[in-house]
């Protein structure tokens, strides 16, 4: 079947079929959206925003943002651990560097690499909800919104409460946490602790995984405050995580974040400034040290409890990256809509043993073995100044600017985009977008050289035009969106390999145009029928091609792409205090990886379903949740074996105080 041939089929299917509707936000009301760089009502947005609202959060059965994130349109969440461990997120074929993840605007992007960008310190309880922001988005966003971005709203909390839940479940599996509020007249805290571990399903896939968070909010008349604190620390098994040459892999990191922002009105101009910092520690094991695997030999090197001795690796690698944050925007109201200006710093620096440039004097890293030395380093400036104009008329709705970037390692350059949307009717709004958008090199493909992988202190900012075109379509009791894009991409980073036995390489692959066509719908079947055990039906449908052919090279994130992803969600309600939730997930991946005998094998398609029934007694509500249902077999990512059929159970109390 050829690409106007499945297009045809995924647009029929969902728009001709009435029990077919995908996930965008249920009643969001007057909710306000980051798709500018002043927010927007969401029936004003002029490009494709997908938003999870808090009771689809509740109603979901999974138990971490990645997992949520699975069952979202265009989303390909490529999991190398389940329950939250370990992630990477690609937005429309993207690579996992490429989506800029914010918590309430703040940049949790790590300088060290993409894969630490979902060591967040947050719970799903914590969540009012995730606004996901489709194509090139520099011009809002900042660097690194390549493809898109992912702006996590945490709860705003009005009433005092207190909430608890414990979980457990096959291998091993043991969640605790606990949360509470404490809201007054003009200000709201709230706190939230979490714990979680299993053995896992088979070796080395072992992890345990805490979470600390704090927020603070502040209402005034004229004016809005937040202040959050932070703390994500993650121990596991990372078993044929990054390479199959070397089985034994183990990580442990530990995140923290302090952040604070506002606005305060004065008549028709608002200023908004934020600030932030964040600290992220890193220890990677290539061979795991502890009982079972690998020890320290007196002579350097390690050996395990078979007698092989691996004499050129003498120790992990160790990296802090630090990341400073500021930024100041004011807008300003009149006639013909608002104008924005606005100006974006970050400083972002690392101390490893393996990136970066030799230090002066090498530095101890806390609270490990003695060898352990910070010996490299490297630092850089970014700095961004931004200009946006929005008009909304009665109809018409155009948002149009400019970013200025200036970077102390790769000089200058200007990002332009545009938005427009037109209300046809009521129920039918066109809309078109252009975008230019660009991403720096992480300090892990800079550097890196270590266990068959090469960076290359050579490689080039990646850069990409984005063009969509779509229609929202709004009907009460069905909504949905279809949109046409394509994204141009220029110097694409990625790590291949040339030969099957050779070392990855950090490189830029010069031109790759990615285009696509996804819809998205969701019916609202209690609108229609509310004596109806079902309530919602959700269905979402995405295809991508590339016009790149890899031929005698092995891409291992580029070109390893979802070419088809068909999702459906149902919701129901019995007897008002049982619910029941069924999210599946139909995903088809181009692309091969190296299987642990050094052959290469495609990836296979996959079918996935979670389940999720859940009873309310009193202020309890207990559940009992499968993952992964039909127990299937299959590869997010190179040769890491998923889990199979995985249940849960647990119960939730919620107080009021």
């Amino acid at each position: 079947m050829n690409f106007k041939q499945k297009v045809i089929l995924g647009i029929s299917f969902l728009v001709g079929t009435p029990a077919s509707f995908a996930q965008e936000s249920t009643e969001l009301g007057e909710v306000v959206v980051s798709t500018a760089r002043t927010e927007v009502g969401i029936s004003d947005a002029a490009r494709t925003i997908h938003v999870i609202s808090r009771q689809e959060i509740e109603d979901a059965p999974v138990e971490s943002i990645p997992e949520l994130l699975e069952f979202v349109t265009s989303l390909d969440i490529r999991q190398r651990s389940p329950n939250g461990v370990q992630a990477d997120v690609s937005l429309r074929g993207s690579s996992f560097e490429q989506v800029a993840i914010l918590l309430n605007g703040v940049k949790m992007s790590d300088p060290q690499t993409g894969h630490h960008q979902l060591n967040l310190p947050i719970e799903l309880m914590d969540i009012e909800r995730i606004e996901v922001v489709y194509g090139g988005a520099s011009r809002v966003f900042g660097p690194g919104a390549f493809a898109g971005a992912i702006n996590i709203i945490t709860k705003n909390p009005t009433e005092s409460r207190i909430r608890a839940n414990l979980e457990a479940g096959d291998y091993g599996y043991l969640q605790g946490g606990a949360s509470a509020v404490l809201a007054y007249e003009k200000h709201a805290h709230s706190f939230s602790l979490v714990r979680r571990q299993a053995d896992g399903p088979e070796r080395n896939q072992d992890f345990q995984l805490t979470n600390f968070f704090w927020q603070s909010d502040l209402n005034l008349e004229d004016s809005k405050w937040f202040f959050n604190f932070g703390q994500n620390e993650k121990e596991f098994g990372a078993q044929n995580f990054y390479s199959t040459r070397f089985p034994d892999q183990y990580e442990a990191t530990k995140a923290q974040f302090v952040s604070a922002g506002g606005h305060k009105d004065f008549g028709s101009l608002r200023i908004s400034p934020k600030a932030y910092y964040r600290v992220h520690n890193d220890r990677f094991e290539l061979f795991r040290e502890g009982d079972g695997y690998y020890h320290r030999l007196p002579s350097g090197g390690f050996a395990n409890n078979e007698g092989d001795t691996i004499t050129w690796y003498n120790g992990h690698n160790y990296h802090q990256s630090d990341v400073f944050g500021a930024e100041i925007n004011a807008s300003y109201e009149w006639k013909l809509g608002t104008t924005s200006l606005g100006y974006d710093y970050r400083e972002e620096r690392i101390k490893s043993n393996v990136l970066g440039e030799p230090l002066d004097h090498a530095e101890e890293v806390s609270g490990e073995h003695p060898s352990a030395l910070y010996t490299n380093g490297a630092d850089r400036q970014n700095q961004s100044v931004y200009i946006e104009h929005n008009y909304a008329g009665k109809n018409l709705f155009i948002s149009a600017g400019a970013m200025f970037n200036t970077n102390s390692d790769y000089g200058d350059e200007i990002f332009p985009g545009a938005d427009i949307a037109y209300q046809v009717s009521e129920t039918f709004r066109p809309y078109v977008s252009a975008n230019r958008a660009f991403r720096v090199p992480s300090y892990t493909e800079l550097y890196y050289n270590l266990g068959g992988a090469v960076g290359s202190q050579d490689l080039s900012p990646e850069s990409s035009i984005n063009l969509e075109v779509g229609v929202h379509i709004d009907r009460n009791w069905a909504k949905g969106h279809l949109a046409v894009f394509n994204r141009q991409g220029e110097n694409l980073i990625d790590w291949i390999r040339f030969v099957p036995d050779g070392d990855l390489i950090a490189s830029n692959i010069s031109e790759l145009d990615m285009s696509g066509v996804e819809t998205a719908w969701r019916f609202d079947v209690s609108k229609m029928n509310e004596n109806s055990a079902l309530k919602t039906i959700s269905a979402n449908y995405t295809y991508l091609t590339a016009d790149y052919d890899p031929v005698g090279i092995e891409s291992i994130y580029v070109l390893d792409y979802l070419e088809s992803k068909f999702d459906l969600g149902f919701h129901f309600t019995f007897w008002k205090t049982v619910e029941l939730d069924l999210n599946m997930s139909y995903q088809d991946r181009v692309g091969e990886f190296t299987q642990v005998d050094g052959s290469l094998k495609a990836y296979d398609p996959v079918f996935l379903t979670d389940l999720r029934i859940s009873p309310r007694i009193g202020k309890a509500r207990l559940f009992v949740q499968v993952s992964n249902l039909f127990n299937q077999h299959y590869f997010d990512l190179g040769g890491v074996q998923q889990p199979g059929r995985w249940m849960r159970a647990g119960v939730t109390f919620d107080f009021g105080i």
